[in-house]
């Protein structure tokens, strides 16, 4: 059986030696910060209105798109291989986007663009892997972004891990990415509250690059 952990950890550039500390600077591009205000009145029904998902039924590249059988029968390999449960739950999803969410997303002015709401509720977790985003863009991956913006405050028990780095205290309206095609990792949701992160992925464009520039520069 084919391993798709073992698959992207031979082509990437990572170094996979725990001992060594991760810096944040080094695992996650902080992209800027949105107010929270915006999808304030929608967040109730986003938590809501989301429903369970496995690797299987996560959304290839859009609701509904399923997974390439050979893709998921690695990835649930992986899964099996270590004692986990390859049907586990492992987030909660909205693909239903408020008009204040689309707007974001429209902002970024990407093309071919998936837009999709992680509900991780407590007990929750995405294993260890590597993203396979090269399908937006097969002549040039390098020009595939994905963002995240989280919807919700960090709570005590959430934590995204970046490599050997464990990203938390987060606050709502932050925007991040990071460098899909080579970093490990994984989210896990060990409190008491749901984790709302709104996450958007599409081919990048100029008028992309331009956006970046001012959502950095507004604090």
């Amino acid at each position: 059986m084919k391993s798709s952990w073992d698959q992207t950890r031979a082509q990437s550039n990572y170094h996979f030696d725990s001992r060594i500390k991760d810096r944040k600077q080094d695992v996650i591009k902080e992209l800027g910060h949105l107010n929270p205000a915006a999808w304030a009145n929608d967040l109730s029904a986003i938590i809501e209105n989301s429903r369970p998902a496995q690797w299987a039924n996560r959304g290839y590249k859009g609701e509904g798109v399923e997974v390439p059988p050979a893709d998921l029968a690695a990835e649930e390999y992986d899964i099996s291989r270590v004692g986990a449960d390859p049907k586990q739950i492992i987030t909660h999803l909205n693909w239903q986007i408020p008009d204040s969410l689309q707007y974001i997303s429209d902002m970024f002015c990407m093309k071919d663009v998936m837009n999709r709401i992680h509900v991780q509720r407590p007990g929750e977790l995405w294993h260890l892997h590597i993203d396979k985003l090269q399908k937006w863009s097969p002549k040039d991956p390098s020009r595939v972004l994905r963002v995240f913006v989280q919807l919700t405050d960090w709570q005590p028990g959430q934590f995204w891990e970046y490599g050997n780095y464990h990203w938390r205290r987060w606050r709502a309206g932050s925007v991040t990415t990071f460098d899909w095609a080579n970093m490990p990792h994984s989210t896990a949701n060990a409190g008491h509250h749901p984790r709302v992160t709104f996450q958007i992925t599409g081919v990048m464009t100029q008028k992309t690059k331009k956006f970046l520039k001012e959502l950095a520069k507004d604090k």
